[in-house]
């Protein structure tokens, strides 16, 4: 069953009277999808809502890397490290076809702190707890020679091991295909007005439809709202969200070689920043700063990060400019930690909180990596308040697709990609069974085209609107008004360097 599918399902049920279910879960990210898959393959009767599209807020925005637990390491969190490894290693052995292995090179600069030796010690106990990791030491001469396209001045040589990327969406997208399978109905742009309590706790949702108010009642309702996720419950006394936001730019390719997550410390401030790659492009991250802006407005790279990021690229390529840049994008981390905290945003936990009462389970933070095992936690808390007994998680099976980016030539350029039939059979599938409903969640969310391609994609509109006519309906006027909403959200959120728009 495809998402486009599962929504209709949800509408059919909606319009039959049908709005009791077993579970119901408010949140389409990586956490949510997670929920949902584990809930429908138990056999649940499960429903998913989302405010907005699927994948639209963190899962989207992530930096796609699916880590091992290093970082964890370095601030003495074993059992962090040790979750997130076996994690990891889950997916490259289980999920082959959308998390792929990652080297990184931790660039030595001479008198710079990680030294070469505290970075063996380090990747010697990180090996214990990541099997995969295969740490080794490449030369200054070697590194010379695998990078030739950077001006990377004197160098101690670099520390090479094994972590894993992936894409954020296909995982969310794959999660809610494989559930809609098992029978989960799911709606996204339907946001919950409100919690339904009785005596007994809570019982169900409100949400608005175009025949007014609708109460939809369930035995335990899930919050895997992430970030917003306090807008409809509190959070624990003493605790307290604290957004954390990361952008990165995103680069060609052909001009920026990544054979590997080229890692070394920012000039500025020492953080590790990355050049990795990604569907057939370089991305350049992160930042990491408090998100001070409102939460119910959308997400943008400031100034301040895009000439953060600018000073880092430099440090591979004094040349770099704007014109390098193809796009960019940010994201809001929902990070928990004690009221009375302050430690700098790279120091904050990125450890998950789940808290509940009776017939509502809550979460927030977390990490993408670990969407699995914190899924499963949140099903453990539901299995008690339904009374039955959970079987062990499992993934769902392999997608037969590979991403579209597996297919075409990175080096020909990302704007190649577009030319393809592989580019046009995916943007029908997805008009088909992705559950479609702006523009941009198929230029941005179902396909990452918007953000591989950016303003090229301009040339693919009289080819787009006849198939949006055919499998959407639209009428040529909407397409009109969806291709200029498309690029007032490109230019204002994604595009080079947003802050100008």
């Amino acid at each position: 069953m495809s998402l486009t599918q599962g929504w209709q399902k949800a509408q059919s049920q909606w319009q039959r009277g049908e709005t009791d279910y077993d579970v119901i879960i408010i949140g389409g990210g990586i956490n949510g999808a997670a929920v949902a898959w584990l809930s429908a393959n138990q056999g649940l009767n499960t429903l998913l809502l989302e405010a907005q599209d699927f994948a639209s807020g963190t899962s989207s925005r992530s930096s796609k890397m699916i880590h091992g637990g290093l970082r964890y390491l370095a601030k003495g969190d074993w059992r962090l490290t040790r979750e997130a490894a076996k994690a990891r290693d889950r997916l490259l052995s289980q999920a082959e076809n959308v998390v792929k292995p990652l080297p990184f090179w931790y660039l030595h600069r001479p008198n710079e702190s990680p030294r070469p030796w505290m970075m063996k010690v380090a990747l010697g106990i990180y090996r214990a707890f990541a099997s995969g990791a295969k740490p080794s030491f490449i030369s200054a001469e070697e590194l010379t020679q695998r990078l030739p396209s950077y001006q990377l001045g004197p160098q101690d040589g670099a520390s090479s091991y094994f972590d894993a990327i992936s894409d954020d969406c296909t995982l969310v997208n794959w999660l809610l295909g494989q559930a809609c399978d098992k029978g989960l109905a799911l709606k996204g742009y339907q946001p919950v007005q409100r919690l339904i309590s009785d005596n007994n706790g809570v019982s169900g949702v409100e949400i608005s439809t175009d025949t007014g108010a609708l109460t939809l009642t369930s035995k335990v309702v899930v919050n895997c709202a992430g970030a917003w996720c306090g807008e409809l419950t509190a959070l624990p006394l003493g605790q307290k969200m604290r957004p954390l936001r990361g952008s990165h730019l995103v680069l060609p390719m052909s001009k920026y070689p990544a054979p590997a997550a080229i890692t070394f410390g920012h000039p500025q401030d020492g953080r590790p920043v990355y050049l990795y790659p990604w569907l057939g492009t370089a991305v350049m991250g992160t930042t990491d700063l408090d998100h001070e802006t409102k939460l119910t407005q959308e997400v943008a790279m400031s100034e301040e990060e895009y000439r953060y990021l600018l000073t880092a690229l430099k440090c591979l390529d004094p040349n770099a400019n704007e014109q390098d840049i193809i796009s960019s994008w940010s994201g809001v981390r929902p990070v928990i930690e004690a009221e009375s905290s302050s430690k700098d945003p790279s120091s904050a936990s990125r450890e998950h909180l789940i808290w509940s009462r009776p017939g509502l389970v809550n979460l927030t933070g977390g990490k993408l990596t670990t969407f699995l095992e914190t899924g499963q936690e949140i099903m453990e808390q539901v299995a008690k308040q339904l009374a039955i007994t959970l079987g062990s998680p499992q993934l769902p099976p392999p997608s037969p697709r590979h991403p579209l980016s597996e297919r075409c030539d990175p080096s020909a350029g990302s704007g190649s990609i577009i030319d393809t039939v592989h580019f046009w059979n995916e943007i029908t599938e997805h008009l088909i069974h992705g559950a479609i409903t702006n523009l941009d969640d198929l230029l941005l969310r179902r396909t990452r085209i918007g953000l591989l391609v950016g303003k090229p994609l301009e040339r693919i509109k009289d080819q787009l609107a006849p198939l949006c006519q055919q499998h959407l309906g639209w009428e040529l006027a909407q397409f009109e008004q969806q291709w200029l909403r498309y690029w007032k959200i490109w230019h204002r959120y994604y595009s080079p360097a947003p802050f100008k728009s």
